[in-house]
């Protein structure tokens, strides 16, 4: 709010600015600090006041997606619902749905896409709801995961992978019924709680934040958020394989540890690696070839 009423002012500054030929930061990054710093004071602000009305703001903040610039999916209408996504191999391969992570796109997962492919994988690669070439909309985190779960209803894919906060909507959508034998996730947070006070802590937002914002999921979501991750990691009977970066500094690699305590899988660690890079490593792209195309019986024999 800070910023948008501060928007026609900043226009008409740096409109001075090039008249008097002053030199200046780049005008994107420029306004994108500028609104960061402006929509930090006003949680604060708010905070201060009400931390529910602060916490409000920042649920609704962290579910509204910023518009990216990359490349259009196809929209692909399904049974009443319509979503953006592109797909990959052969028609007949080994089925596996990839999804990416919070305030992305799908274009971030094609080098994992494109190498299951090549190897004779059918594989699909949405966008998600409210996200990416999707028409721009604010969905919790429950609710893209029921849109998931509806659009692909029918289907059953070999393997759901998830990357980052992806993992944890990849486990929500299963758990609305979307079918998918194995699921795999890249770099994926323990729980919704876990991954709010990340966000909380990224955007500098004041202490008494959290808790305001965990009641208020809690409430609007009928269902603690601290269990919202790891209930839903436990029931799911498929095989599951848990890949994190050592390095990653927005998910913690204790959270991959935290789904391994709650299904009983080994995580695979990768070094020399961060959040994004891992997306093209060769060692994920082979321990997710292993998992997906090698028949179940030689995996068994191999174990």
């Amino acid at each position: 709010m800070l910023f948008e009423l501060a928007y026609p002012g900043l226009c008409l500054a740096e409109g001075v600015r090039r008249i008097i030929g002053r030199p200046r930061p780049g005008p994107a990054f420029a306004f994108r600090a500028i609104k960061g710093r402006m929509r930090r004071h006003e949680i604060a602000m708010v905070t201060a006041v009400s931390p529910r009305a602060g916490a409000r703001i920042a649920l609704r903040r962290f579910e509204t997606a910023r518009p990216v610039n990359a490349p259009s999916p196809r929209i692909a209408p399904r049974k009443g619902s319509a979503l953006a996504e592109q797909c990959f191999g052969p028609a007949t391969g080994p089925r596996v749905l990839l999804l990416h992570g919070w305030n992305a796109h799908s274009a971030m997962m094609l080098p994992l896409a494109r190498m299951l492919a090549a190897q004779g994988a059918h594989v699909v690669v949405p966008d998600l709801p409210g996200e990416g070439a999707n028409p721009a909309r604010a969905f919790s985190f429950a609710e893209k995961a029921c849109r998931l779960a509806a659009h692909y209803e029918g289907d059953r894919f070999d393997a759901i992978i998830g990357h980052s906060a992806g993992g944890l909507i990849a486990a929500q959508a299963v758990e609305q019924g979307l079918q998918a034998d194995s699921m795999i996730t890249v770099c994926a947070p323990y729980s919704m709680a876990t991954l709010l006070h990340a966000y909380l802590i990224r955007i500098a937002a004041p202490e008494p934040l959290l808790d305001a914002v965990l009641d208020l999921h809690a409430r609007r979501e009928d269902r603690d958020p601290k269990q919202v991750g790891p209930a839903v990691y436990a029931a799911y009977t498929g095989r599951i394989l848990i890949v994190h970066a050592r390095t990653d500094w927005q998910v913690k690699l204790a959270e991959a540890f935290d789904i391994a305590s709650v299904t009983g899988a080994t995580p695979l660690v990768l070094d020399h690696c961060n959040h994004h890079t891992i997306l093209e490593d060769p060692r994920l792209h082979a321990a997710i070839s292993d998992a997906v195309l090698t028949p179940t019986d030689e995996r068994r024999l191999a174990c």
